[in-house]
C-alpha cells in the first residue's frame, strides 16, 4: 500500500512457522536482533537460516564498537555499486556512515534532494524527542459550558482515544472514551447537549498535496485536535477508512456514552467558553506515541506529535502544517543538524513536495546510534520496524536480502514512483552503521527488493 499506499506496520507477529526473535536497542547505539525462519502461513519465504546457524545465534545488546573493523569504502563500492547501478532503483542517491565516528563509508549524491515519503517521520520522531521530554502526554479536558447542561471537550491534540473500554491495539496506553465518560457520570452535570471545541489546531484540515481520497483509503484522516483511534472506522485495523470528520465522530461516540442524542453534538469553529474543569484523560507517553507513529507509519499520528512539536516550542503558535514542519527543522537545526536543502511540507510524508536528502537523514539517525546519543534517542531506534520482524518491514528481507533479517531497521517510504529505506545496521563484524536510500522513477515494487539487498549487504559486510 503507498501512502496512498504507505506499507504500514502491523506490529511485532508471531506468525505460525515463524520463531522470530528480536532485541531492543537501549545502549549507547544500535540493535542486534536475531532471527531464525522457517515460512509463513500462506508458504512464502520470510528469511533464510540454517539450522548451524540458528544454533550459533546468540541475541545481545550491541554498542555502536568503535572498536569493531570498519568497513573499507573501496570494498563497500565494489558490492553496493552494482545494486545501486540497477535500473530497478531508477535514480538512486544514498549514504552510509559510520555510526561510531561518522565517517561516510559509501555514497550516491547524498546532498540531491528527494522525495522522502514517509522517512520524513524520521525527522518528526527526533525533532519531537528533542524538545520534549520522553513522558510528555496530551490532555482531553471535560469542562462545563456556560450554557446550562453543555458539556465542553476540550482537545489538546491527541489522536489516540480508544472508543472502547481498553486502549486500542494500535496505540498502547491511550486514553479511552470510557474513561472520559466515567468522569462526566462522576460529576452533577447531565448533559443535554455537546460541544468540541477546536482546541488549538487552526489552517487547513489536509495538507499540502494531500488528496480525500486518502480517508477511504485509509491513509489519512483530517488533522483535528480531537479524534478516536486516529480516525479509524474499526480500531483494530490499521488499514481501515478513515472519518471525513472525526472530531464530530468522536463527539457524538460520547453521546452515546452518557446516553445524549447523537444530533445534539456540535463542532464549534471558535474558542468555547467553559466554567469548570470536570476531569481530564491523556495520553499514551510520547515515546510510546512515537513508537506507534513510525511502526505503523500512521500519517496521523505524526501531523499531530509535530504540532505539539510546535505549541512545545512557541506556545502561541497556530499549530497548522506551516508551523509544525517549521518547528521540526528548526529544532534539528538547533540541535547542529544540518537542515539546508531540506522542505517539508508536513511531518508525515504524505506530500509529494517533500524534499530530503540521504545525508540529512543519515545525520538525524547519527542521533540514536552515536556513543553519546541520550537515552531517549537510542530507544528511537527501538521504534524502527525489524527487517522480516516488525511493521512495514514485516513482509520484506527474504530471499537474496534475508541475511538483513533482524539486523536491519529502518523506516520505510512509500509514494507513487518513489521507495525509500532509512536506518540501522550492525555489520557481521559488530561495526553499526546508518544508511538512507533513496530511490525514485520505478515503482516502489520493483526498486524494494534491491533497497532491502543492499542493506542486507552492509550486514553481510566485513568489506575490508
Amino acid at each position: 500500500m503507498t501512502e496512498r499506499g504507505v506499507w504500514r506496520g502491523r506490529g511485532l507477529v508471531w506468525r505460525a512457522g515463524v520463531v522470530l526473535v528480536v532485541v531492543a536497542v537501549l545502549v549507547a547505539g544500535l540493535v542486534a536482533a536475531a532471527l531464525v525462519t522457517d515460512v509463513d502461513q500462506r508458504g512464502a519465504i520470510i528469511g533464510e537460516a540454517t539450522s548451524d546457524a540458528a544454533d550459533e545465534v546468540d541475541p545481545g545488546l550491541l554498542p555502536a564498537d568503535g572498536s569493531a573493523p570498519m568497513p573499507d569504502p573501496a570494498a563497500l563500492e565494489r558490492i553496493l555499486g552494482p545494486l545501486a547501478a540497477a535500473p530497478a532503483v531508477g535514480d538512486l542517491t544514498a549514504s552510509v556512515v559510520d555510526d561510531a565516528t561518522g565517517q561516510v563509508l559509501w555514497e550516491r549524491r547524498p546532498r540531491d534532494p528527494k522525495v522522502p515519503a514517509s522517512t520524513t517521520k524520521l525527522l518528526t520522531a527526533v525533532a519531537a524527542l528533542t524538545r520534549l521530554p520522553g513522558d510528555a502526554r496530551v490532555d482531553t479536558v471535560l469542562a462545563r459550558g456556560a450554557e446550562a447542561g453543555t458539556l465542553v471537550v476540550v482537545p489538546d491534540g491527541d489522536p489516540t482515544m480508544s472508543r472502547g473500554d481498553e486502549p486500542g491495539p494500535l496505540f498502547p496506553g491511550s486514553a479511552t472514551l470510557a474513561e472520559a465518560a466515567e468522569i462526566v457520570r462522576a460529576s452533577d452535570l447531565r448533559p443535554t447537549r455537546i460541544v468540541v471545541d477546536p482546541g488549538p489546531y487552526t489552517g487547513p484540515d489536509l495538507g499540502p498535496g494531500w488528496s480525500p481520497v486518502e480517508i477511504p483509503a485509509g491513509n489519512i484522516a483530517p488533522i483535528e485536535a480531537w479524534m478516536l483511534d486516529a480516525g479509524r472506522l474499526d480500531p483494530a485495523d490499521e488499514y481501515s477508512p478513515r472519518s471525513t470528520d472525526p472530531a464530530l465522530a468522536a463527539g457524538r461516540a460520547l453521546a452515546r456514552e452518557l446516553g445524549v442524542d447523537p444530533e445534539r453534538v456540535k463542532v464549534a469553529t471558535e474558542r468555547v467558553d467553559t466554567t469548570d474543569e470536570l476531569g481530564r484523560v491523556s495520553s499514551a507517553e510520547l515515546t510510546e506515541r512515537v513508537r506507534s507513529m513510525l511502526v505503523y507509519s500512521d500519517n496521523v499520528l505524526a501531523e499531530t506529535i509535530c504540532r505539539e512539536v510546535a505549541l512545545a516550542r512557541d506556545p502561541d503558535s497556530p499549530a497548522d502544517f506551516a508551523a509544525g514542519t517549521a518547528a521540526v527543522v528548526d529544532t534539528l537545526s538547533e540541535r547542529g543538524l544540518d537542515m539546508s536543502g531540506v522542505r517539508l511540507d508536513d511531518c508525515s510524508g504524505m506530500s509529494p513536495g517533500n524534499r530530503l536528502s540521504a545525508t540529512a537523514l543519515t545525520d538525524v539517525l547519527r542521533t540514536a546510534a552515536a556513543p553519546d546519543a541520550t537515552r531517549e534517542m537510542r530507544d528511537l531506534l527501538d521504534t524502527l520496524p525489524v527487517a522480516a520482524g516488525s511493521g512495514t518491514l514485516l513482509d520484506r528481507f527474504s530471499g537474496p536480502s534475508a541475511s538483513g533479517a533482524g539486523w536491519v531497521r529502518a523506516k520505510t517510504g512509500t509514494l507513487a514512483g518513489t521507495s525509500a529505506l532509512a536506518g540501522s545496521v550492525t555489520s557481521a563484524d559488530g561495526r553499526s552503521m546508518s544508511f538512507a536510500l533513496l530511490s525514485s522513477g520505478t515503482e516502489p515494487a520493483v526498486a524494494r527488493p534491491v533497497l532491502d539487498r543492499i542493506a542486507a549487504a552492509l550486514r553481510d559486510c566485513g568489506c575490508r
